[in-house]
């Protein structure tokens, strides 16, 4: 058992407690395999990207991302599986993603790895940040001024 958790139930318990943190966490956690297949896709990526869970489920995780990002995201994937090198895993960093109805928007997007039954998995947390991008650059524009 993970040294960070202490959960003294059974595993239906434990199954229906992580649905619970999966399902009314505030931010979006999606789960993808090496291939970049969404496995998991919580209610909070919905009201985020607009796609109801059948929709992203079983594709590729580049749907939810703008050119040219969209189209280089399999090469990432690749790249790291050969040399190992972690350009986002661990390390959260701002980037930009993209509604179903096309609109573009900053989110700030942590990932992490693990194993689940000897398979690589990725877990990304996502945070929408518009409006502090425009607080902030609404604060600029009031102290240029």
């Amino acid at each position: 058992m993970d040294k960070h958790l202490n959960l003294p139930f059974g595993e239906a318990e434990n199954a229906a407690l992580f649905r619970l943190l999966v399902s009314t966490a505030a931010d979006g956690i999606l789960v993808i395999d090496e291939s970049g297949t969404v496995r998991l896709y919580n209610e909070a990526c919905e009201r985020l990207f607009g796609y109801e869970p059948v929709e992203v489920l079983g594709r590729n995780i580049s749907m939810l991302m703008p050119a040219p990002y969209r189209e280089a995201h399999d090469g990432y994937l690749e790249h790291y599986r050969t040399t190992g090198e972690r350009r986002i895993i661990g390390i959260g960093r701002e980037v930009m993603a993209q509604r179903k109805d096309g609109s573009v928007f900053p989110i700030y997007l942590s990932v992490g790895e693990g194993m689940f039954d000897g398979t690589p998995l990725f877990v990304g947390i996502v945070h929408d940040i518009s409006a502090r991008q425009s607080a902030s650059r609404k604060l600029q524009e009031l102290q240029s001024e």
